[in-house]
């Protein structure tokens, strides 16, 4: 991967493209790092945010079930195999 942060003066750029990437797909993304504050803010989620995320579907988790769920799936096979 090639990253390059630029600032440039003109309307054109040109890029040299190195020799493993010839006949290659690549793609090109452009996006402004300096937003301005009525424009959404591009942000990298934290190691925090992205390890808060395992317990977001405990909304909906039948607790009344949880007790099933340890040998759910031996019953599965014992029942699918009888």
């Amino acid at each position: 991967m090639i990253r390059e942060v630029i600032r440039p003066q003109q309307n054109s750029f040109t890029i040299n493209i190195p020799n493993s990437y010839i006949d290659r797909e690549v793609e090109f993304i452009m996006f402004p790092l300096d937003l301005d504050d009525k424009q959404e803010t591009i942000k990298e989620p934290k190691q925090k945010d992205i390890l808060s995320l395992g317990g977001s579907l405990n909304k909906y988790a039948d607790s009344s079930k949880i007790d099933l769920e340890n040998n759910a799936w031996e019953l599965h096979i014992m029942d699918k195999y009888k």
